[in-house]
């Protein structure tokens, strides 16, 4: 996936444990490291996300 806004590639471990603060009731989306922007969630990356967990743990 890349970031909407500047074009620079965002992985499934770029995903916080907690949100940003600024969202109520929690944050659902991916926040670029490098320029911000919030980009929202794509299906096939939360479930490869929550499956590489589950293996882990």
């Amino acid at each position: 996936m890349k970031c909407t806004f500047c074009d620079n590639e965002l992985t499934p471990e770029m995903l916080r444990e907690k949100g940003c603060g600024g969202c109520m009731g929690g944050c659902r989306k991916i926040h670029c490291p490098y320029c911000g922007q919030e980009n929202p969630i794509v299906p096939e990356m939360l479930e490869k996300f929550v499956k590489s967990n589950i293996t882990k743990g």
